[in-house]
């Protein structure tokens, strides 16, 4: 396409999504880095090093292998740096535009060894982005795919995703949650204090927590905002499982008895 890009040092660069997929799949680190090698051994281009991500999204800059790329871009060690697919840099076509620009102040191109955007002329350039503009619509599409299998997976009330509520514990491999005995005392000792002590503020609940010596699921002190997002989840840990609208019993171990009083969300504020 004209006005190609003549590498003659570079990098790799290695990115995974989540650490599930560092594995032996076509997107898995050992994949991109032979296709990678394989291109540079062809064209005669010397790898001067390795950068790879595991378990970071393209949707952000806040990568660490990424950042050290843009760091060591300005000290003029690489000309290019080497992807197996445009949606390695950036699966999202504003944050590949920027990471393009930035390189390009030092004169560091991007070349996609599996698709053939190589170059800086207008054409090229504009292929390039396009292939941008499709990574980004398929990362909204997988996000649809896995909302679309969560709905179903809630109906019938399994465990669809997103931060493990305290007092349970996921385990890899398991296909649901288990009750972690240790904080499941707690999340009794919680609405406990609530009905003992109806007129206390969350403050004076979560105080009462810690000089028990309970502490949250990252073993730190008990604050007001933990002490209401234990009580927020009275009906889960009744057994009840909503998510995105979908309600149903529960595949999860109860912690608390079915019988317990419910209490609405609009009852519990940060002021107790």
């Amino acid at each position: 396409m004209g006005d190609v890009v003549e590498v003659r040092q570079a990098v790799g660069y290695l990115r995974v999504s989540t650490e599930d997929q560092a594995g032996e799949d076509r997107y898995g680190l050992a994949a991109q880095q032979s296709a990678i090698t394989e291109y540079a051994d062809k064209q005669g281009i010397e790898i001067v090093g390795w950068y790879r991500d595991e378990g970071f999204s393209g949707s952000t800059l806040d990568r660490p292998g990424l950042q050290e790329i843009l760091s060591s871009a300005a000290a003029d060690e690489f000309d290019s740096i080497l992807i197996a697919r445009t949606d390695r840099i950036a699966r999202d076509l504003f944050i590949q535009l920027w990471i393009e620009k930035e390189l390009a102040k030092y004169g560091v191109d991007i070349v996609s060894v599996g698709e053939p955007f190589h170059g800086t002329d207008p054409m090229t350039v504009a292929f390039r982005q396009m292939a941008g503009v499709f990574a980004e619509l398929e990362k909204h599409r997988i996000k649809e795919r896995m909302s679309a299998g969560r709905k179903q997976k809630a109906r019938g009330g399994g465990y669809a995703g997103g931060g493990v509520p305290y007092g349970y514990r996921l385990e890899r491999g398991t296909k649901g949650l288990l009750v972690d005995e240790t904080k499941a005392l707690t999340v009794r000792r919680v609405f406990e204090l609530r009905e003992k002590y109806p007129d206390w503020m969350l403050e004076q609940i979560a105080d009462q927590l810690n000089r028990e010596g309970r502490t949250t699921a990252t073993d730190k002190p008990f604050g007001k905002v933990q002490v209401m997002r234990v009580l927020r989840r009275k009906e889960f840990y009744k057994g009840i499982y909503s998510y995105s609208g979908v309600i149903a019993p529960g595949q999860h171990p109860a912690i608390l008895e079915s019988e317990c009083e419910s209490e609405s969300e609009t009852d519990i504020k940060l002021t107790g």
